[in-house]
């Protein structure tokens, strides 16, 4: 599920950048932390990196019993995490304005998309997820200046976006049937 959203997101971003500009091909490159000097060396345009993914706590109980015929199952809520990903320049100056207007493109698609869901992204049904939202992360500088230096990469002009609920599993998976509660034994 993780790498259907990623993909997702990263080919709706880029079919509204090409329908706004002139830019042929993708304009944002999916980037691997690691390699990021490497990178910058072959690509150009926007860097999307996903920088953590994140648990998400439903309830504070992460199982529930269910009744199921005679007796009740226990039965374990889905996994649901938070995607985030980092959208950034590739910051040669010779390129710094054009890569400018493509993140305020990034930043229009999301004002514009700021959830998907079957009915808008008819794709998600293929590969089984229901929907999600993105929302923009107000960072302060400090924590600003720490995300960069955590990815080992100098600063360039970035937005960071939020991406949830994604959920992993299925709820009807793991399922145990508790006898304690059984009806018969009542």
């Amino acid at each position: 599920m993780l790498h259907h959203c990623t993909s997702t997101i990263l080919s709706e971003v880029n079919q509204y950048i090409q329908s706004k500009t002139n830019v042929k091909g993708p304009a944002i490159s999916l980037s691997i932390l690691g390699n990021s000097q490497i990178e910058s060396k072959y690509s150009k345009g926007i860097f999307m990196r996903l920088v953590d993914i994140a648990s998400v706590e439903l309830r504070s109980n992460p199982t529930q019993y269910v009744p199921q015929g005679d007796g009740f199952v226990l039965r374990k809520v889905p996994e649901a995490f938070s995607l985030y990903f980092l959208f950034s320049t590739d910051y040669k100056a010779a390129d710094l304005l054009k890569n400018l207007e493509l993140l305020a493109y990034v930043a229009a698609f999301f004002q514009h998309k700021s959830h998907f869901d079957v009915a808008n992204t008819p794709v998600l049904q293929e590969i089984g997820i229901d929907s999600f939202s993105v929302e923009l992360v107000k960072m302060a500088p400090s924590e600003r200046s720490m995300l960069w230096k955590s990815l080992h990469t100098p600063y360039s002009p970035s937005l960071l976006y939020k991406v949830g609920l994604i959920f992993i599993g299925d709820a009807a998976m793991d399922l145990k049937v508790v006898s304690a509660f059984s009806s018969r034994e009542r």
